[in-house]
């Protein structure tokens, strides 16, 4: 009989070097991270320092954020001051250009759908004269020409354009990674944000900055939970000013109604489960999605409501039965 291991990346690079696949992970550059093994070797210090930053043109994975279940927590976790933004309700997208060439990757890296991103090939350059290269963090949405107002989640998708059409796809950038031959991972946000400021122009409703706060007191980010609450907005993102850019770590911190005190601030709804879906793998065969939905005394009909899965929320199709 024949034995067969198999083995996986991790146990490979854990064996070049014990930050070897941490930076892997970070870059999704094999080929640097490589070349930088052989070159600590050569010096004669093979445990050094293993930093590996972004290449333009490979997507890195995307900086996440932890849920944030208090005003308190949020000033342990950013020691050194408080950066808040709106939690914009689209989808992420990494921007990545080489001179004219524009690629854009998803939160899974995986190409955004064309329809999407093909008319900020246009714009980017308006809005980044000085860029030879760049790679961007950023949120895309719908928003009304009107009025530049961010449109509901799922509007992005090409089957719904018929119903707004006085609407169009806007890129609000939050954080640059990768400018003009250079990484920013390891230079603190403070900086990264300096410099994008400086470096980025608004093009209307096409690119624009993410709406950033300063955060000095714990009123400070009362109020902004408080008027961020009262414009049906989804919630904030927390970040420490001096933070860097750390690929797929929850080191940012994310803060909406279901989060604080436990859920008390959380809106509730007593729906009906209208139907279900099987699961697949370990719930193969049992229902583990289910629709939940509500009678609507007017039309006399029972209207779906959400998915929920897991005790969570999936998304809210708002359709009629």
């Amino acid at each position: 009989m024949i034995s067969i291991n198999i083995t996986g990346a991790k146990h490979v690079l854990d064996a070049l070097h014990k930050d070897a696949h941490d930076a892997f992970n970070s870059s999704r550059n094999i080929e640097s991270v490589i070349d930088q093994l052989l070159e600590l070797r050569k010096s004669g210090n093979p445990k050094g320092a293993l930093v590996v930053g972004a290449t333009v043109g490979q997507p890195v994975q995307p900086m996440l954020a932890a849920p944030c279940k208090s005003i308190d927590m949020a000033f342990s976790k950013c020691p050194n001051g408080i950066y808040s933004e709106i939690k914009y309700d689209g989808e992420r997208v990494q921007l990545h250009k080489v001179g004219t060439e524009f690629t854009y990757y998803s939160r899974s890296l995986k190409p955004v759908l064309p329809h999407k991103v093909k008319h900020f090939k246009d714009d980017i350059p308006k809005a980044f004269t000085k860029a030879k290269d760049l790679i961007l963090d950023a949120e895309v949405l719908m928003v009304s020409r009107k009025t530049g107002e961010p449109l509901p989640f799922g509007t992005l998708g090409i089957h719904k354009a018929a119903g707004f059409a006085d609407a169009t796809p806007c890129l609000f950038i939050f954080d640059l990674i990768y400018y003009n031959g250079r990484s920013l991972m390891n230079t603190p946000l403070k900086e990264r944000r300096k410099l994008l400021t400086e470096q980025m122009v608004e093009v209307g409703n096409s690119v624009k900055l993410s709406d950033l706060k300063i955060i000095k007191s714990k009123k400070d980010l009362t109020d902004m939970i408080k008027d961020v609450f009262n414009k049906g907005l989804e919630g904030l993102v927390l970040k420490d000013k001096m933070s860097i850019y750390e690929p797929g770590k929850r080191h940012w911190l994310k803060l909406k109604k279901d989060y604080l005190n436990d859920g008390a601030m959380a809106d509730s709804a007593d729906l009906v489960v209208l139907g279900a879906w099987l699961g697949t793998g370990t719930k193969g065969g049992m229902m583990s999605i289910f629709l939940m939905g509500c009678f609507d005394d007017r039309s006399k009909k029972w209207c779906t409501v959400s998915k929920v899965g897991n005790g969570k929320l999936i998304f809210s199709p708002a359709l009629n039965m």
